[in-house]
């Protein structure tokens, strides 16, 4: 039995903020304790909305869920297949680890010059050294989507000397 649960409705739901859930007693002391908390705003009714919207959904069904995990296991399995080091996450986001910060920022440039979003994360989110491209599995990516970023990530792999 858990205290509390923690979530996020930004990379979970495609929206902003995140959840916790647990006692009142918790969750007042959190309010009044948490330093993120005491400067953030409360979320849009618009958000809200489609949080809701996208918890119905998953109560109704859990295709996408199953979606989601297979699109990750098949991105996964085909970035180590190329020879990316894509670390040890356990969640559709999936790291690119490239370690160099400048390396990282040049490879997200050059993805989405070939038409791939992939935002590079760097110190001080991540520490020196660790730098990485964070990929973001999405129930909604077909196989063909699947395939034209997994050929795009090989291209800018072999051109910046990532892979071979």
């Amino acid at each position: 039995m858990f205290d509390i649960e923690i979530g996020t409705l930004s990379k979970a739901f495609g929206v902003i903020g995140g959840v916790i859930a647990g006692k009142k007693s918790v969750i007042d002391y959190i309010r009044q304790k948490a330093r993120p908390l005491l400067f953030s705003s409360a979320t849009t009714p618009a958000d809200t909305a489609a949080c809701l919207a996208a918890v119905d959904l998953l109560e109704e069904s859990d295709t996408q869920v199953q979606r989601l995990w297979e699109n990750t296991r098949v991105f996964s399995g085909a970035m180590q297949k190329m020879g990316f080091d894509i670390g040890h996450s356990q969640t559709p986001i999936v790291p690119l680890m490239l370690g160099d910060a400048a390396l990282a920022k040049q490879f997200s440039r050059a993805l989405f010059e070939q038409g791939v979003f992939a935002v590079a994360i760097a110190f001080p989110t991540v520490p020196v050294g660790k730098a990485r491209i964070r990929v973001m599995n999405s129930a909604s990516h077909s196989p063909s989507d699947l395939e034209t970023g997994l050929a795009v990530f090989e291209k800018v792999g072999k051109e910046l000397g990532v892979i071979v």
